[in-house]
């Protein structure tokens, strides 16, 4: 892995972090996102991200327009639909929204984890 990828990887981390857990993710959010309703909050918290994304590839990477506008669509639609997708989820299931059981924090890993698959996605992107 080259400096610029890891550095990329280590921005697109950080941004993340903002984004998740951080007074850029409102409560409002939050509770969308908890749910899986409504979409407004969820879509709001997702371009929060998109953004992000989208610093920390200019930042770091400054490539054409084209592989800016692929980060942060990437980054936008996943993120609606992993954060949507857990919601429904957790409101079908409510076991996986309990703190207080084990499969709630295995959802909230694999939550974390498709997030981050994500994030290595883009750098591969942008940096290919």
């Amino acid at each position: 892995m080259t400096v610029e990828a890891s550095v990329l990887l280590a921005f697109l981390l950080v941004g993340h972090f903002l984004g998740d857990f951080t007074r850029l993710s409102t409560r409002r959010m939050q509770e969308a996102k908890r749910r899986g309703t409504p979409i407004g909050p969820i879509a709001l918290h997702a371009l929060v991200h998109a953004v992000l994304a989208g610093i920390a590839v200019v930042a770091i990477v400054r490539p054409v327009p084209m592989l800016i506008l692929a980060a942060v669509s990437i980054e936008f639609w996943t993120h609606l639909g992993v954060d949507w997708f857990r919601g429904r989820m957790s409101a079908r299931h409510p076991v996986l929204g309990d703190q207080e059981q084990r499969i709630f924090w295995t959802a909230l890993g694999l939550d974390q984890l498709a997030h981050v698959l994500v994030l290595l996605v883009i750098a591969v992107v942008v940096l290919l």
